[in-house]
C-alpha cells in the first residue's frame, strides 16, 4: 500500500467521524417541538416536587415559577375537582402542605402527538407522585393523564389536563419502612 492510499483512507475515516459528530450535535441541539415539550414536562415535574427541606422563600419562588407552565385559561380535571385557571392551580399548590418526607413527582410513558401546524400537541403520560409521611410510610400514586399543550410565543404551555383516578393498571401503593 502506498503512502497516498494510507492518507486517503485516513482522510475518509476522519471525514466520516466528523460528519457523525456534526449530525449528533445537530440532532441534540437543533430546535425540536417534541424535545421542548419533554424538557417542559421534566422541569414541571421538578417544580411540582417538594424537597425534604425547603425555606418558605424557596417554596414561594418554586410555586411562582409554575405559572410559566400553564396557560392563563388552563382547565385541569383531577378526580372530582375541576380547576379553571392558572391562578386556581397556583392557589391550590400554595396551600398544599407536603408530608415531612417530601414529595417527588415524575412523568413517565410520555407519548407526544404534534398537530400539523405545530401550534398544539396532545400528550399522554403517567404521572407518578411518591411521598413519605412522618412515620416513614411511603406512598406512590400513579395516574394516567391526557394533556393538550399550546405553543405560545415559542414556549409550550398546558392548556388542558385530565388526570384519571387510579385503576387496576394505574395503582396506589403503600410501602412501609425499608421494604425497598
Amino acid at each position: 500500500m502506498t503512502d497516498f492510499e494510507k492518507s486517503y483512507s485516513g482522510t475518509i475515516v476522519a471525514a466520516i467521524l466528523l460528519a457523525v459528530m456534526v449530525a449528533g450535535i445537530g440532532y441534540r441541539y437543533w430546535p425540536s417541538d417534541e424535545r421542548a415539550i419533554r424538557r417542559h414536562l421534566s422541569n414541571l415535574a421538578e417544580a411540582l416536587s417538594f424537597p425534604l427541606t425547603e425555606s418558605e422563600e424557596e417554596r414561594l419562588t418554586r410555586i411562582a415559577v409554575l405559572r410559566e407552565y400553564f396557560s392563563p385559561d388552563v382547565r385541569v380535571i383531577l378526580d372530582d375537582r375541576e380547576l379553571d385557571s392558572r391562578d386556581d392551580i397556583i392557589n391550590l399548590l400554595s396551600r398544599y402542605q407536603p408530608p415531612p418526607g417530601g414529595v417527588n413527582v415524575e412523568f413517565v410513558n410520555i407519548a407526544i402527538t404534534l398537530a400539523g401546524d405545530h401550534e398544539t400537541a396532545t400528550v399522554t403520560l403517567t404521572a407518578k407522585m411518591s411521598a413519605t409521611d412522618e412515620k416513614g410510610v411511603s406512598t406512590v400514586d400513579e395516574r394516567a393523564a391526557n394533556l393538550t399543550m399550546r405553543n405560545v410565543d415559542d414556549d409550550w404551555m398546558i392548556a388542558n389536563a385530565v388526570l384519571r383516578a387510579p385503576t387496576a393498571l394505574v395503582r396506589h401503593t403503600r410501602i412501609v419502612g425499608d421494604a425497598l
